[in-house]
């Protein structure tokens, strides 16, 4: 396999593939050969299939995928059926396996399709968390809205790949404090916590 990855990841170094990420691709399908032992140095290439269906494998996919580069290891995969052609099965895994990397890169456009959704209506999301929570003051900043609720409460909301994070800052002023005061304070805020 490795004769294969090789010169395709070398071929689009080339044309501007991240250099840190060909090596990286290098080193897992060489750790891939010494442990399914695929290797055309004294290994079986029937035991591709193995890697093929492998969680290890998946994680490849999903690294190239994410990083928008799925396309190289479907030519690789592509030189490998052609390579491999007289071995049924391992064709057959092999045209499994691209199946596999073409759903991955649809579901990763979709996510991508969400992300942009939701980044292209954080202005809106903002606005409407304003209207409804009576915030006082609303700030954007890329992608986190921030929320002054009044002067001792703020509310971050972070939009991250996929998903939100919402911060909430609380501070009270406790005057005169004793333990037993600040203890109050502390078990009123839990509680409150708890409550959200």
């Amino acid at each position: 396999m490795r004769n294969i990855v090789n010169p395709i990841l070398n071929e689009y170094v080339e044309k501007g593939f991240p250099a840190k990420l060909a090596s990286e691709i290098k080193r897992l399908v060489f750790q891939a050969e010494s442990k399914y032992k695929f290797s055309v140095f004294g290994g079986d290439a029937h035991n591709l299939k193995l890697y093929l269906n492998s969680k290890e494998f998946s994680e490849l996919v999903s690294i190239l995928v994410e990083s928008g580069y799925g396309n190289v290891l479907v030519e690789v995969l592509e030189k490998a059926r052609e390579a491999y052609s007289e071995l049924e099965d391992l064709k057959l895994a092999i045209e499994n396996a691209l199946q596999y990397i073409v759903e991955a890169q649809s579901q990763s456009r979709r996510r991508l399709g969400e992300i942009v959704e939701l980044n292209k209506n954080i202005s809106e999301l903002a606005e409407t968390i304003r209207r409804r929570t009576g915030a006082s003051s609303v700030e954007i900043k890329k992608r986190t809205i921030k929320l002054t609720i009044n002067e001792n409460t703020e509310l971050r909301i972070r939009v991250l790949r996929g998903k939100a994070v919402i911060d909430v800052l609380t501070r009270r002023i406790v005057e005169r404090p004793t333990w037993s005061g600040i203890l109050e304070v502390i078990s009123e805020l839990v509680e409150k916590a708890r409550r959200i």
